[in-house]
């Protein structure tokens, strides 16, 4: 049974219905001739006594050539890795030859009827069908779908049956809905960003903003669901959001006055980062629109003083946004695509061929310090694509 887990809040977890399809993907599942694949967990302890034992940051690094296609055969000494721009030494190094590894790779889609309602479902179902019946067999790595909605995140069981994936898109397509912004969120329990907007203008203006915020707090607490569950799976995992994704708002969290502080953009931000991080996720974008962004962080939609962003909540609102948190673990992002499939093979093909070097992080004078990770290799005409950061720790 699907479970949804409020991350980080001390709630336990509680099984989860699919809203309206969960019985359709337990039967489709049950006359699949490929039984689910059960993803191998990993011992707490032992991911506990790992992280405490070293500060090694460990990269997934893909390398393209002009023609875009994955190069093989570098060694550790073709790479040079710079963290806050100072050379760092590789420890441990290795290319990863996908069609060998992909039986440790998991995929999953995210269907976002929280901020893209039925229609991007409906087009997600008509191209990914496509994708689907385009090869004979199973999969060649297990995928499962992950439905947010207003009752929260319910993921189906991971799968390689072709089969059952077509059949839990239509179940999809036909009983999602959107997020109902009628409802009043004061607040989402074991929720550790607070729901509470800014100085009123308006009761249509206060309405609009309930319901932009509630969006946020779910799509949010969605994803540290997802990361929460994932932290405890081995394997690289590459996490397909299709969406436009969630809105950003200037006064989120913050209290009824402009001396009230911004909200806790930025300790949300570390927390995604990092457990992206060590979940080992790749997070990727992809919307037949545009994305989602920031545009209220010089112009909040609640109060009437503008402000130019300038602490660090500010600044981190831009980078919660969904393209630059996908930019951020070193997956891509795609708006205004016409073809699911087609994007999604592209996705996937990351796992075709990659590295995975690892440095060791020095200590930080203060807590939640972000360090920029750059990636070189010496090549002419290569593309290198990685995690563009991480937040280091005293």
């Amino acid at each position: 049974m699907p479970k949804l887990c409020w991350v980080n809040a001390g709630i336990a977890c509680f099984a989860l219905l699919l809203v309206g399809i969960g019985s359709g993907i337990t039967a489709a599942d049950a006359q699949s001739s490929t039984s689910p694949v059960q993803l191998i967990p990993r011992i707490k302890e032992d991911r506990n006594q790992q992280q405490q034992a070293s500060r090694r940051i460990s990269l997934v690094v893909q390398v393209t050539d002009a023609a875009g296609k994955p190069l093989s055969g570098l060694k550790a000494n073709d790479f040079t890795v710079l963290d806050n721009r100072k050379p760092q030494t590789i420890p441990a190094f290795r290319e990863v030859d996908g069609q060998a590894f992909k039986a440790d790779l998991h995929v999953m889609v995210v269907l976002d009827a929280v901020n893209d309602g039925g229609s991007g479902i409906g087009h997600l179902k008509k191209d990914f069908g496509k994708y689907l019946s385009e090869g004979k067999g199973p999969l060649p790595f297990p995928l499962s779908l992950v439905y947010i909605s207003d009752a929260g995140a319910a993921e189906s069981k991971p799968t390689t049956d072709r089969g059952v994936i077509a059949g839990q898109l239509a179940q999809l397509a036909r009983n999602s809905h959107s997020s109902n912004c009628d409802d009043r969120f004061s607040s989402i329990e074991g929720s550790r960003i607070s729901q509470q907007p800014g100085g009123a203008i308006g009761s249509r203006a206060n309405d609009h903003a309930s319901c932009v915020n509630a969006r946020l707090v779910q799509s949010i607490e969605a994803l540290r669901s997802i990361l929460g569950e994932q932290q405890n799976v081995a394997g690289r995992g590459i996490l397909v959001w299709a969406g436009p994704g969630w809105p950003m708002v200037a006064d989120y969290g913050a209290g009824p006055g402009p001396e009230q502080p911004r909200g806790n953009y930025r300790d949300v931000l570390v927390e995604l980062a990092t457990n992206l991080r060590v979940a080992q996720l790749t997070l990727d974008a992809v919307s037949w629109e545009d994305f989602e962004h920031p545009k209220n962080s010089r112009q909040p939609i609640v109060t009437t003083d503008a402000s130019v962003p300038s602490t660090p909540d500010q600044l981190a609102e831009e980078s919660m946004a969904l393209p630059a948190l996908a930019r951020l673990s070193g997956g891509q992002a795609f708006s205004r695509i016409k073809n699911f499939s087609d994007a999604f093979a592209t996705l996937v093909a990351d796992a075709d061929r990659f590295y995975v070097l690892s440095f060791d992080s020095l200590p930080s004078k203060a807590p939640d310090e972000f360090r920029s990770i750059e990636v070189k290799v010496n090549r002419p005409d290569v593309t290198v694509r990685t995690s563009t950061g991480y937040y280091a720790q005293p």
